[in-house]
Formats: C-alpha cells, sequence, structure tokens
C-alpha cells in the first residue's frame, strides 16, 4: 500500500512539475465512458495529492484497528492456552505424587490443548482404576484415539478387559522390531484373555528375544498356571520345552502347593533343602499349601535343622508344613522362634492359623494388630 501511494505522490510531482519545466499552463482532461474530468494541471495535482494523504491516513487507521482487534484475540487465546497448559501441568505433577483424587479435579472440569487429550483422558482412566472404578477407567480408555491405545495397554490390563486392544497387540508383537515391553505386553493380554493356545505358541519367541527377567518369567508362569485346572498343571508344565521349564519351574512349584500336590513334587522340593539360597523360596512354597502328604520331605527338613538350627528359613518352611499337615502345636512352637518383624508380613496367616488352632488366639490376635 505504502508503495502505491509514492508512485501515485511521484506522478503528481513529475505532472506538477512538468509545466514549468515546458513554460506552459498545461491541461488535463480524463474521460470514462459518459465521465469526463477535466482542468488544469494544477489543480489535478492538488487533487491528487490530497486523495493520497486521504488513502494513506485510511490505510493507518485500518491498520491501527486490526492490530487492536489482533492483540485483542491474542490476548485472550493466549490466556486460555495458559489455563490450559496450567491443568494438564498440574494433573501430571498429582499423578507424580500418587495424588489422583486432585489428577480427577484438574481434569474433569478443565480442557487441555488438543495434543494432549490422551494423555488427559489417560489419567483419568488411572484415577477411575485408583479408585476401583474400572467402568469409568473403561469409559476413558475407549475415548482415547486408537494411534494411541498401545501405549495405555498397561491400563487396559489393570481395568481387567484388555480385548480391546488384543488385535493391536498381536500386530505389534509380530513385527521383526518388537519392543520387549510389547512382547511382554501382549503376553499379559493373552493370559489375562485365558488364551493360552496362543501363549503356549508365543512363549518361544519370548524366550528368542529374551523379553523378559527372571522374575517377570515367574510373574507370567504364575498367571498362566493359576488360571489352569488342578489336574492339567503337571501336564502343561512337562508339555513346556526344557529352556522353559526352567523359568517355570518355580511357578509350577507353588501352584502345585497350592493345589495341595506336594507328593508330586516332593523330590523337588527336598532338592531345594540342600540349597542355603533356596531355603526362603521353599518356605513361600510351602506357605502357599493347605494340604500336604510329605513325610520324607518333613524329615529332610528336620535333619538339616539339626546341623543348623538358626536357619530362620527353613524353620519357616518347616512351621507351614506342619500347618499343613495339621500339627499346629509344632508350627506354632516353631513361629515364636522363627517368627520377627522382617517375615511377620509375609507369614503372619500361617502363625495365624497356627495359634488358633493350638489354642493360643491371644497371639494370633496381636499379629492382626
Amino acid at each position: 500500500m505504502i508503495g502505491i501511494i509514492i508512485l501515485i505522490v511521484a506522478i503528481v510531482v513529475v505532472l506538477a512539475v512538468t509545466p514549468f519545466v515546458l513554460d506552459e499552463k498545461g491541461y488535463v482532461l480524463i474521460s470514462f465512458n459518459n465521465t469526463t474530468i477535466e482542468g488544469t494541471i494544477v489543480s489535478f495535482c492538488i487533487m491528487a495529492a490530497i486523495t493520497a494523504a486521504v488513502l494513506y491516513l485510511t490505510y493507518k487507521l485500518v491498520r491501527y484497528l486490526l492490530s487492536i482487534y489482533h492483540n485483542t484475540k491474542h490476548g485472550f487465546f493466549a490466556r486460555s492456552q495458559e489455563r490450559k497448559h496450567a491443568a494438564i501441568e498440574q494433573a501430571l505433577w498429582s499423578a507424580i505424587n500418587d495424588d489422583y483424587e486432585h489428577v480427577e479435579q484438574a481434569l474433569s472440569g478443565n480442557s487441555v490443548p488438543s495434543k494432549f487429550e490422551d494423555i488427559r483422558l489417560a489419567l483419568l482412566a488411572k484415577a477411575a482404576l485408583t479408585n476401583n472404578q474400572a467402568d469409568k477407567a473403561l469409559e476413558r480408555l475407549f475415548e482415547i484415539s486408537p494411534e494411541n491405545q498401545l501405549k495405555v495397554a498397561k491400563l487396559w490390563l489393570a481395568s481387567g478387559d484388555s480385548s480391546a486392544i488384543e488385535s493391536q497387540m498381536r500386530t505389534s508383537a509380530e513385527a521383526k522390531k518388537a519392543t520387549p515391553l510389547e512382547l511382554k505386553l501382549y503376553a499379559e493380554v493373552l493370559v489375562q484373555q485365558q488364551h493360552f493356545t496362543a501363549l503356549e505358541e508365543f512363549l518361544p519367541r519370548l524366550l528368542r528375544k529374551k523379553a523378559l527377567n527372571e522374575t517377570q518369567w515367574t510373574q507370567l508362569f504364575n498367571a498362566y498356571f493359576s488360571a489352569l485346572d488342578d489336574d492339567k498343571l503337571t501336564g502343561k508344565y512337562k508339555q513346556l520345552p526344557k529352556k522353559l521349564q526352567a523359568h517355570a519351574h518355580n511357578a509350577y512349584l507353588m501352584q502345585m502347593a497350592q493345589a495341595g500336590q506336594l507328593s508330586v513334587i516332593e523330590s523337588d522340593l527336598i532338592k531345594m533343602v540342600k540349597h542355603n539360597e533356596q531355603h526362603l523360596l521353599l518356605a513361600n512354597i510351602l506357605s502357599k499349601t493347605t494340604a500336604a502328604d510329605a513325610v520324607k520331605l518333613q524329615t529332610t527338613i528336620q535333619e538339616r535343622l539339626k546341623k543348623d538350627d538358626s536357619n530362620n528359613a527353613l524353620l519357616l518352611a518347616l512351621a507351614c508344613l506342619a500347618n499343613a499337615q495339621g500339627d499346629y502345636d509344632l508350627a506354632a512352637r516353631i513361629f515364636d522362634k522363627a517368627l520377627n518383624s522382617d517375615n511377620k508380613k509375609q507369614f503372619f496367616e500361617q502363625a495365624a492359623l497356627s495359634y488358633k488352632n493350638s489354642a493360643q488366639a491371644e497371639k494370633a490376635l496381636v499379629l492382626y494388630q
């Protein structure tokens, strides 16, 4: 616009100066259709100058009004964006501190920047799960965009219904460059959905990719074996390849003990007595059993304790075994010696069982306090 005005001014100046240079008055005639404008060149220049001045002032006024509008609009939206960013920021800090009540307060009544909308829904789902509101959490999870569903796979698993993401997880896990996390989550989905045939086919891939550590293998097989019928446990365990049996062994023993089938695994448990580093695991396994017929195991433990009567883990194992065999007096005497602040949380149910059934109810009450 400024360039056009300068051009007009330049033309006017040339026209104004020309008559004086040529020593002639000069005359202007403009005809357009039925309209005719005529006059001296001086009057034309004056009118042109006035017109240019009016155009310039109009231009400046319009620019000023537009700047006021844009600044007002920008300020309004800037404040709105600040409020949105503040809401998501407050929610994230609350989530970091496990304060999901404030997470819900920060996000339920406030909008967030569009790029954070899925994060908002995920945080609200997490808050709902923390408050044991699985249905509400599922509503939020279903609202998350498809491209981000796999990013909240853990929340789907925690909701108890991961069927909505199973197909996506399978595609992701079957990819050549699948990450260990993707493989692990897909295995968890298969366990939760009890698709055991698919899980059994998938286990060798987990092994080849070294996707799980020992703790995760145990957790996976704990879930797998706990979902099987008791009479199928040994058959399923023996069908596993040798390398997978090694990872499944502890979970298998734990589930067999819980099923009251100590006689089937007694030889394995006796081998554990010979290794000090396995004594606490043995105690944990025996703490799960409710019935036992394992006289040889009990004798082996007692023989070992004669040589090492201060072996606390082995004492706990014997106490749990005594409970399972109904010898509550023996179990109570052992717990009097072996139970301490370090293991009380883990074995207090077994200890309370022995005290209750050996007419020592006051000791059982103390444990529950």
